[in-house]
């Protein structure tokens, strides 16, 4: 009995231990209680941009979705986090009812519609028909513009349609083929809000189900679920990047070729830049010219794509052929460099086919910091605040947000004129919502698995 009492005393002694070297935080922060179940990355913000940037930051594979908020007349509320941790609260479809996609601007994505036309309006149309053209003649384009094989079973085929409305989304899982961006798909705005699988438009109650027309069906998977296969395919900004995979672009406006005037300020000859070279990164831009730039060589940037979800930009390098593999240039085969903002490091690869079989894969370079995303954020706050400085003369300073939100949800104007604000406030006295404001994560720690709409939500009701 003793032998017990002295092992047990021996574990309490050892944990106490343990707990003055890491001792506990003060502050309770809600986590996912099951050893299975994903780390928690869940914040929430009023503004786009602020989102985005937040994405910038995380080492983690993190994604922006829009959420419609009750009353509030479109207007959207935009949550941060993974693939993994949204579609674990989202599956049983008893909260999180109106969530979009934000399909990132400049990013490389599938092709996709959204079909919709009032039935009663037109009387004599068939959705379902007028569908199936329309699939017939794009996979009929691809082949005839492209050489991309594509069928009826390569279109995820969603419905959301009414006795009012016919609704439908098309998104084509074409394989080893994505189109540049959202402008080069044809028909969309940036940043797009493309509403997800399963979720229905606030104050409607039809959600986008697989249509009974589909003949989509994603890849079996041991490791994870039919459902959750079918939603990472309805996500069109899912596509990662692979030595196979073939970008399309589409013809655009001659405005869109004026941005290579940005370049005449530069050092660099802009006989030296083709296609399509002006990234959102000017400054990673000029960099990679630098490097394609010596010895008396003059190459230039022919292309460039953006991968979100590996936060990675892909540059084919026209006129300068130097390869690490083989240690000399190229003879007619052109390389790429890629730059990893996410690791803040550079490094490159080539279109031979000889390195393409031997998978190869230079050495990672380390970014220069002035290039680096978090001293372009800096460097653009800084910017920002000089110009709120310079018109502070004249117009009334905005009111700092509170500190309870500040970490989590950022204010904005175009949101109310205050009232609002007011209840926001008013709603966080209660102190477990509060808590969970701070660090913009509002999980349960109830012991359920799901997070209410109610609670996501409540702070920015009426």
């Amino acid at each position: 009995m003793n032998r017990t009492w002295e092992a047990k005393l021996k574990k309490i002694e050892e944990r106490a231990s343990l707990y003055e070297m890491k001792p506990l935080s003060p502050v309770y922060r809600p986590r996912l209680s099951k050893p299975e179940e994903p780390a928690s990355i869940w914040k929430l913000f009023y503004r786009q941009t602020e989102a985005f940037n937040f994405v910038k930051s995380c080492q983690e594979d993190v994604h922006v979705f829009a959420l419609e908020r009750k009353g509030g007349d479109g207007q959207r509320i935009y949550l941060v986090t993974t693939y993994t941790e949204l579609w674990f609260y989202y599956k049983s479809r008893k909260n999180l009812l109106h969530c979009y996609e934000v399909i990132p601007e400049n990013a490389v994505c599938k092709l996709y519609f959204d079909l919709e036309f009032n039935k009663p309006a037109n009387p004599g149309a068939d959705g379902k028909k007028m569908v199936a053209l329309l699939i017939e003649h794009v996979c009929k384009a691809l082949q005839e513009l492209y050489r991309v094989n594509c069928s009826t079973e390569d279109v995820f085929n969603l419905d959301s349609s009414t006795d009012e409305k016919f609704s439908c989304h098309l998104i084509f899982q074409l394989h080893d083929v994505a189109f540049k961006d959202n402008i080069h798909v044809g028909v969309y705005t940036r940043n797009r809000n493309f509403r997800l699988y399963k979720s229905s438009k606030i104050g409607k109650h039809v959600a986008l189900e697989v249509a009974e027309e589909n003949r989509f069906s994603p890849a079996r998977s041991t490791n994870i679920s039919e459902e959750y296969q079918y939603f990472l395919s309805s996500l069109v900004s899912n596509v990662r990047f692979s030595d196979t995979l073939r970008i399309l672009t589409c013809d655009i406006s001659q405005n869109e070729q004026k941005r290579v005037e940005y370049f005449n300020s530069t050092s660099t000859s802009v006989e030296a830049i083709e296609g399509f070279q002006c990234s959102p990164y000017p400054e990673i831009d000029r960099f990679v010219l630098s490097l394609v730039n010596k010895n008396g060589i003059k190459g230039g940037i022919r292309r460039w794509n953006y991968f979100f979800l590996e936060e990675l930009l892909v540059y084919d390098i026209c006129k300068y052929r130097w390869c690490e593999n083989i240690g000399r240039a190229h003879k007619s085969n052109n390389i790429m460099i890629l730059v990893d903002l996410k690791n803040e490091v550079w490094y490159q690869k080539c279109h031979d086919p000889v390195c393409k079989a031997e998978n190869f894969k230079s050495a990672c370079f380390p970014l220069p910091a002035e290039v680096c995303l978090q001293f372009l954020i800096k460097d653009e706050e800084a910017l920002t605040t000089d110009e709120v400085t310079t018109h502070s003369e004249t117009e009334t300073p905005p009111k700092p947000p509170s500190s309870t939100l500040s970490k989590g949800v950022d204010s904005h104007a175009d949101w109310g004129d205050g009232i609002e604000d007011a209840y926001f406030l008013e709603a966080t006295e209660d102190a477990e919502l509060a808590e969970a404001a701070e660090d913009g994560l509002l999980s349960s720690n109830s012991g359920a698995d799901e997070i209410p709409d109610e609670l996501i939500l409540e702070v920015l009701g009426e």
